[in-house]
C-alpha cells in the first residue's frame, strides 16, 4: 500500500477505527453469553450446557471458515466483504429477537460463523496489515484491537443500560431490546463501511486497475502455492499456538459474571457491569498500552517478546487466583485481580497477530496466514465451552471454577512456550539466510 499518499495518511486511522467498531459489535452477537449468560438462561430458557454447545458449534464450524476467510481476504475487496458481514450478522440478531426455540438459535449461531468468521475476521486483519508499515505493525494491529474494544464497549454499555432500565430479568421482553440494539448498530456499520471506506485505498503499492486484476488472476492460480508456503513454515504453527494459549485464558475469564453470581450470590445485572469492565472496558486501553510496551527498548518492537513476558505475568496471576479463598472479605481483591488478568491478557491478544509478522511470510499473503493462525488459535472454541458448561451443570461452584482457572493457567503456559519457539525459529531462519548469503558471496 502506498502510505505516502495524503489520503491514506489522513484516513487510515479512521478506517481502522471503523473496522474495529464493526469487529467489536459483530462478535457481541455470537458471544453474547459473555455479558448476558444468566439472562439467556432465565429469559430465553437455555441451559448452561446448551449455551456451551452453541459456542462449541460456532467454534467447530469456524475452524474451516478461518482458512476460507483468509483466502477470501486475499481475493476479494475487503470493503465489500465486511459490509456483507455486518448486514448478515444484523439479520441474525433480528431473528434472535423473536426468542426462537433452541434448534433455530443453534442454526443462527452456525450462520454467524459465515458472517463473522469467514467474511469479517481475516478481511479486517488484512485491512489492518495493509494499513501498516514494517515499522509500525506492532502499533496498528493493537489499535485495531483497541477500537474493537470501543465498539464492543459502546454497544454493550447501551444494551446493559437499556436492559437495567426496563427491568432486566424481571421483564420477559428485555432480551428483545438487546438483540434489536445490536442489529441496528450493525446495519449502520455495514452501510458506513460501504460508503466511507474506499476500496482503492486498500490496494498495495498504488497499483492500477489492470495491475490489480492481473494480480488477482495470478493469486487465483497460485492460491494452492500460497497456502502451501504458509503451511510449510513451522513458525506459522508457533504463532498459532501462541494465539491458542492466550485465547484459552481469555475464554476462561469470560465466566467472571457467572462466577460472581454462583460463588458470591451477586445480582446478574451487577455482575454484568463487572463483566463489561473486564471485557470491553479493559480492551479499549489494551491497544495503546500494547503499542507503548512494545516500543520499550528491551522488547525491540518484537510482539513475541512482549507476549512471553505477559504470559508469565498471567501464570503468576492465575496461581494467586487459585490460592485465594472464595470468601466475601476477599471479593474486592478477586475482582481487581480478574480485571488485571483481563487487561494483560488483552494486551497479549492485541499483539498476537503482530507476532504473525515474525513468521517471515510476505505481508501480501497475510490473509491466508491469519486464516491458518486463527484456525489453530481459536480451535478451543470447538470444545472449551461444552467442557466448562458441563462442569457448571454437574459440579459444585467452587470446584467448577477452580477447574476453569486451571485450564486458563495451562493456556498461559502454552502461550509462553510457543513464544519461545517462535523466537527460536526466527533466529534459525536468520542464521540460515546469513549462511546462504555468505556462500553466494
Amino acid at each position: 500500500m502506498d502510505l505516502s499518499s495524503a489520503k491514506i495518511k489522513v484516513n487510515r486511522w479512521f478506517i481502522i477505527f471503523l473496522v474495529g467498531i464493526c469487529l467489536g459489535t459483530a462478535y457481541e452477537a455470537p458471544y453474547i453469553r459473555y455479558n448476558f449468560h444468566e439472562a439467556l438462561i432465565v429469559i430465553m430458557g437455555y441451559t448452561n450446557t446448551q449455551l456451551g454447545v452453541m459456542l462449541s458449534v460456532y467454534g467447530t464450524l469456524a475452524l474451516g471458515c478461518y482458512l476460507i476467510g483468509g483466502i477470501i481476504a486475499d481475493r476479494f475487496p475487503c470493503r465489500n466483504v465486511i459490509t456483507i458481514s455486518a448486514i448478515g450478522t444484523a439479520l441474525g440478531c433480528v431473528v434472535m429477537a423473536f426468542y426462537p426455540p433452541y434448534p433455530i438459535a443453534l442454526a443462527i449461531e452456525a450462520f454467524w460463523v459465515l458472517t463473522t468468521i469467514m467474511l469479517l475476521w481475516s478481511p479486517a486483519q488484512k485491512v489492518g496489515s495493509l494499513l501498516s508499515t514494517k515499522n509500525d505493525e506492532g502499533k496498528v494491529l493493537p489499535m485495531l484491537s483497541s477500537f474493537e474494544g470501543v465498539g464492543a464497549f459502546v454497544s454493550t454499555f447501551i444494551c446493559i443500560t437499556v436492559f437495567c432500565r426496563i427491568g432486566a430479568e424481571q421483564n420477559p421482553n428485555s432480551m428483545r431490546y438487546i438483540w434489536l440494539i445490536y442489529a441496528t448498530i450493525l446495519f449502520i456499520c455495514g452501510i458506513m463501511t460501504f460508503l466511507i471506506i474506499p476500496s482503492k485505498a486498500l490496494r498495495e503499492d498504488g497499483a492500477s486497475d489492470s495491475a490489480v486484476q492481473m494480480e488477482a488472476k495470478k493469486n487465483k492460480k497460485n492460491m494452492g502455492g500460497t497456502l502451501g508456503k504458509v503451511l510449510k513454515n513451522p513458525a506459522t504453527y508457533a504463532a498459532g499456538f501462541l494465539v491458542l494459549g492466550a485465547y484459552m485464558a481469555y475464554a476462561c475469564l469470560t465466566y467472571t459474571q457467572s462466577y460472581l453470581v454462583h460463588n458470591f450470590g451477586w445480582d446478574m445485572s451487577d455482575a454484568a457491569i463487572i463483566s463489561i469492565i473486564r471485557n470491553q472496558g479493559v480492551r479499549i486501553i489494551s491497544g495503546p498500552l500494547a503499542a507503548l510496551f512494545v516500543a520499550i527498548p528491551i522488547f525491540k518492537n518484537k510482539a513475541t517478546r512482549l507476549n512471553i513476558v505477559i504470559s508469565s505475568v498471567c501464570i503468576a496471576g492465575f496461581v494467586i487466583l487459585l490460592i485465594l479463598p472464595t470468601k466475601l472479605n476477599m471479593l474486592a481483591t478477586i475482582i481487581v485481580l480478574m480485571i488485571f488478568l483481563a487487561l494483560v491478557n488483552f494486551i497479549a491478544r492485541s499483539q498476537a497477530f503482530a507476532c504473525a509478522y515474525e513468521t517471515g511470510i510476505d505481508v501480501k499473503y497475510f490473509g491466508t496466514l491469519s486464516g491458518v493462525v486463527s484456525l489453530i488459535g481459536y480451535s478451543s472454541d470447538a470444545w472449551i465451552y461444552i467442557l466448562i458448561g458441563h462442569w457448571q451443570d454437574t459440579l459444585e461452584a467452587p470446584l467448577a471454577y477452580n477447574r476453569i482457572w486451571y485450564l486458563a493457567l495451562f493456556g498461559c503456559i502454552l502461550a509462553a512456550i510457543s513464544g519461545f519457539c517462535l523466537i527460536a525459529l526466527r533466529r534459525k531462519n536468520s542464521t540460515v539466510k546469513s549462511i546462504n548469503v555468505s556462500s553466494a558471496s
